[in-house]
């Protein structure tokens, strides 16, 4: 697949894009699931 995708430079960037783009979907997403940036548990009562 190496030696394909360097004969291809384009599909490199668009498979490389791609990758990169899921991974910067998931880190948002676990960011705004484990509710960063809000305040902590213990202040809720007060």
């Amino acid at each position: 697949m190496t030696k394909f995708t360097q004969e291809h430079p384009a599909l490199s960037f668009t498979l490389k894009t791609v990758f990169y783009f899921v991974v910067i979907l998931l880190l948002v997403y676990l960011y705004g699931y484990y509710g960063a940036g809000q305040e902590p548990f213990i202040y809720n009562e007060f």
